[in-house]
């Protein structure tokens, strides 16, 4: 890739990157807000019939005395919209970090000596999000298999026993893992520029 192909891709992405920052925020903060709302309205923020069980490709619609959220389903509800919408400013984060990096890509230079510790950066957030959210995928289940009588949900003769599987997906350890070698890709580039540098 020449010079004017890097300055011109680093551009666009650095564009996307601005927008979808902006986005993250304003969705982060309409969650918080929700979750206040929640907090002060209670049951009337739930919309009636919303109460469902998706099952892959099937999806339950529970009889009216389950469309209710008490107090365990709402205190979730309000740590989940509060979690997430901190995830997303989190995530307004890397993408200022990103921006920092493609910043003097835009000017033929992407070998700049801040931008190995940056991606570094990059790939511990990752790391610290992708496992709040496994935990908040795994509390979600947990929550709704102690709200709901599953038991009485599924009471039929074609079915012998109920069991809850409870499991993480490391996707997001492979996401840390390829962010850290680039930093150390970038991180030996800079050394390389360097050397070139002063032979020059």
């Amino acid at each position: 890739m020449n010079e004017k192909k890097l300055v011109n891709s680093a551009k666009t992405f650095d564009t996307v990157a601005k927008v979808c920052g902006g986005i993250f925020r304003v969705v982060a903060i309409v969650l918080f807000v929700f979750a206040v709302l929640v907090i002060i309205f209670g049951n009337k923020m739930y919309e009636v019939g919303s109460f469902t069980l998706d099952l892959d490709f099937v999806k339950i619609y529970l009889a009216d005395k389950y469309q209710t959220a008490d107090m365990p389903m709402q205190i979730f509800t309000v740590v989940s919209l509060a979690v997430v919408g901190g995830l997303l400013f989190a995530a307004s984060y890397v993408i200022k970090l990103l921006r920092d990096i493609l910043k003097p890509m835009k000017e033929g230079r992407p070998f700049e000596e801040s931008t190995p510790k940056k991606l570094r950066t990059v790939a511990w957030i990752e790391l610290a999000g992708g496992f709040v959210l496994e935990l908040l995928g795994i509390a979600e289940r947990m929550v709704t298999a102690h709200i709901y009588p599953m038991e009485e949900i599924f009471s039929s003769s074609a079915i012998a026993n109920v069991e809850y599987a409870y499991t993480m997906d490391f996707g997001f350890v492979l996401v840390f893992c390829v962010i850290m070698v680039l930093s150390y890709i970038f991180s030996y580039g800079q050394k390389l520029q360097r050397e070139s540098d002063e032979t020059l």
